[in-house]
């Protein structure tokens, strides 16, 4: 209807051109609670759209939308439906950079106008105007909106998360699509305009392909992802502590941690190695930026699970000296990069040739 439609464009309007005031925002306050009351009374039924606006609203620029929006849609509305991150959350990546790659239910296009992205729904159709979190300029807000969804999953919903990102994205980009001409087309330079051309929106649709890329390692490499998380701790394995716990509950909760571990890890050995390795040589081949991202990802799986890896890449030997080769100069290069800003920020410059300290 066309009052719901209203309820959802106020939800997420703070990406929009408004102006900001009190009176703008406490409308979008209004329009959280009237949309979250109708959903928990199954007054209206859930639809994609629809979560995609409350995710927006998390990181709403005024801070009492953006609590309200995520203590509701983290609480009440995940109460009702817990698996609603884990069914939304590879859907969420393709939108929120609008990207028309995803295949399936949901697809975007060029809106005609205002920035705003048109949706097409398997249940319907709506135009996301204000949804503009494409770009270098809405990436902060969208990792934040990734670290808010994966924060409430359990560990069997991260295992699933991982396997659907290294297939439904990375495993895409090796087939054909935008994904794969992302792989293959240089970055445009940040702040680059782009035209309503056709050239200018094929550009807009390799950028917006690069960027679901690029958060997709990022995910990858997030310690919330980590089976077995618990916080303050480094890594994802901390189970082994808890193994001498008298409470039977406990002793129960901890097996079933170690065991989801296990095949966190078998899974990640087994099926996104390859992929990875896959895509690394289509990388190469073109130069890709994205290389750098692929290898962090890379360089961290090998430094956490190296006999496994070893293992998995007995049989191509040739792979694993290039692996260990690239992933030591990775690493390097890392170190190299840190020591400089390091130096930057101290004020410090490095010697150049002929202007040190002479002995007399």
């Amino acid at each position: 209807t066309t009052e719901r439609r209203n309820l959802l464009s106020e939800v997420s309007d703070s990406s929009g051109s408004r102006r900001y005031s009190a009176g703008y925002a406490m409308v979008r306050k209004h329009a959280v609670l009237i949309l979250s009351s109708l959903l928990l009374q199954d007054y209206i039924k859930y639809r994609d759209y629809i979560i995609h606006r409350f995710l927006i609203a998390t990181v709403d620029d005024d801070a009492e939308v953006s609590t309200l929006a995520e203590s509701t849609l983290c609480g009440p509305l995940l109460t009702k439906t817990p698996t609603l991150f884990f069914d939304h959350f590879v859907e969420a990546l393709f939108v929120l950079n609008g990207c028309k790659a995803a295949r399936g239910t949901y697809s975007v296009a060029e809106d005609s106008g205002g920035g705003g992205i048109t949706g097409s729904y398997g249940h319907g159709s709506a135009a996301i105007n204000g949804v503009n979190l494409y770009g270098e300029k809405g990436r902060v807000k969208r990792l934040a909106i990734y670290e808010k969804m994966l924060t409430q999953m359990s560990d069997e919903e991260k295992i699933g998360i991982t396997a659907r990102l290294a297939k439904e994205v990375l495993g895409r980009a090796l087939e054909s699509g935008d994904l794969h001409m992302a792989c293959r087309h240089l970055k445009r330079e940040t702040g680059a305009s782009v035209s309503k051309t056709p050239d200018g929106i094929r550009e807009r649709r390799m950028t917006s392909a690069f960027n679901v890329l690029v958060d997709c390692f990022t995910i990858l490499m997030s310690p919330s992802i980590r089976v077995g998380k618990k916080k303050g701790t480094e890594n994802g394995e901390d189970f082994e502590a808890d193994a001498t716990v008298a409470n039977p509950t406990a002793q129960l909760n901890s097996a079933k941690g170690r065991l989801l571990s296990k095949i966190s890890r078998k899974h990640l050995i087994e099926a996104v190695v390859p992929i990875l390795c896959q895509m690394k040589a289509l990388l190469e081949a073109n130069h890709s930026p994205l290389l750098k991202n692929l290898m962090g990802y890379l360089a961290d799986i090998f430094r956490s699970y190296e006999v496994e890896v070893r293992d998995v890449l007995a049989s191509d030997e040739i792979l694993l000296k290039e692996l260990e080769y690239d992933t030591r100069q990775f690493e390097k290069s890392i170190k190299e990069q840190g020591i400089q800003l390091m130096q930057q920020d101290l004020g410090i410059s490095p010697l150049q040739p002929g202007t040190g300290d002479r002995a007399i």
